[in-house]
């Protein structure tokens, strides 16, 4: 009896510490390609349409959610998801390997053809991380209680984040003094190295076998009749639908503050370097902050912390004019920005998490996932105003979001729902 006590102990320290290589590995990944600095910028090198950045990052962030309704369909009769995760993680490691090549090869041809041969690999790359999200999540929540996951969340971006502060410092060398494209191509080759090392470590966790499943799969349409009849019978599943979707609609501005930037103040490419570990800085300073919260007060305070500072960059960008233009000005914004994601990262899933029956695990997280995902393709939308209006726009539309989203905040906690 006491071997298999250990046994269970060793098993979840094991799982633990991979969980947070997990992260580690995922994290300077990001930092070499975020989709806040990196990528904007290298699609502004290939277009001047703002309309393709929103699209380009719209594609990164809306690429998670929208399959998972699918995904989820697909899995949940399962009694163990990582066979799932481990096929979508080679896919994702192929996609980014192959932009790299595909930068290094065919760098000269036409540009419109060059950009879109990258849209169609970028999409790749980030609708297969949308699939694997399903088995990720439900690995996570069968392995870890709610008052671990906070902090697991924490350690996976302190640690990971510090080192993708000194990431900032290598893309700005790399930018700096490699030519282009080719600095740009390595930066994603670098990512390609980490983001397999993150998806090793979770592949040899050991999952544990889902009880209660039923072993055969549902119609899809009774799958989405499920999902429906959750979200109007859960008032917490509700609040928590119409709190992501005004998020996502105040992250529709992202993309677009580190151009905004650039032309009210110009500086040198390399510079990017900097807003990343501005960024990357700022989320891990708020760990401290969201782990605490999550553990000792619930996920429900690190959202309403979480949708209280979000209304700061926007409302900071559209300031900036009042005064000269100023680097470190520029630079807390992008530390605001760092801590508002964080939030919105490590807040969603766990409060998600926490609200879902586990029989239905796979259904809430899919089907909510889903749901808010076009909300994510708000910074297209951005892109076209901005290109017909202004900047301003996209900001104040951002603001008047984090406004509701404190609103529906306040009216969501982490009970579970009764269904």
């Amino acid at each position: 009896m006491q071997l298999l006590k250990d046994s269970g102990k060793y098993n979840f320290r094991k799982n633990y510490y991979l969980a947070i290589l997990n992260g580690i590995f995922y994290n300077i990944s990001y930092a070499f390609m975020g989709g806040t600095t990196v990528l904007p910028l290298f699609i502004s090198t290939i277009t001047n349409s703002r309309i393709f950045v929103g699209l380009v990052t719209t594609i990164e962030t809306a690429s998670w959610p929208l399959p998972q309704i699918f995904a989820a369909s697909m899995v949940e009769h399962k009694k163990t998801k990582k066979s799932l995760y481990i096929v979508m993680a080679v896919l994702r490691s192929i996609s980014l390997l192959m932009i790299f090549l595909f930068i290094v090869i065919f760098a000269k041809i036409e540009k419109s053809l060059f950009l879109g041969c990258f849209i169609i690999l970028f999409s790749v790359y980030s609708l297969a991380g949308g699939i694997s999200g399903i088995p990720f999540m439900d690995i996570i929540g069968k392995i870890f209680p709610s008052h671990k996951r906070g902090t697991l969340w924490a350690w996976r971006m302190s640690i990971g984040g510090s080192f993708g502060v000194l990431a900032g410092f290598v893309v700005r060398y790399i930018i700096k003094k490699i030519e282009y494209p080719l600095n740009f191509g390595i930066l994603f080759l670098i990512a390609t190295f980490f983001i397999s090392l993150g998806f090793i470590a979770f592949s040899l966790m050991n999952e544990p076998i889902s009880k209660g499943e039923s072993g055969e799969r549902k119609k899809f349409t009774v799958f989405i009749g499920q999902g429906i009849k959750s979200l109007k019978k859960d008032n917490n599943f509700k609040n928590l639908f119409f709190l992501r979707i005004f998020l996502g609609i105040n992250a529709m501005a992202i993309p677009f503050y580190i151009l905004f930037i650039k032309e009210q103040q110009p500086f040198e490419i390399s510079s990017v370097g900097l807003f990343v570990s501005a960024q990357t800085f700022g989320a891990i300073i708020s760990n401290l902050l969201w782990g605490n919260l999550s553990k000792y007060k619930g996920n429900h305070s690190v959202l309403r912390v979480t949708a209280i500072i979000s209304i700061l960059p926007p409302s900071l960008i559209m300031i900036s004019h009042f005064f000269p233009p100023n680097l470190c000005f520029a630079l807390v914004i992008f530390i605001f920005l760092g801590i508002t994601i964080q939030g919105t990262w490590l807040g969603f899933p766990n409060a998600l998490l926490d609200i879902a029956p586990d029989k239905k695990r796979p259904t809430y997280v899919g089907f909510m996932n889903t749901m808010i995902a076009p909300a994510l393709f708000l910074p297209i939308v951005g892109g076209i105003l901005i290109d017909k209006y202004s900047f301003y726009i996209v900001f104040i539309i951002s603001f008047l979001a984090s406004i509701f989203a404190f609103f529906f905040s306040m009216k969501f906690n982490t009970e579970r729902g009764n269904i």
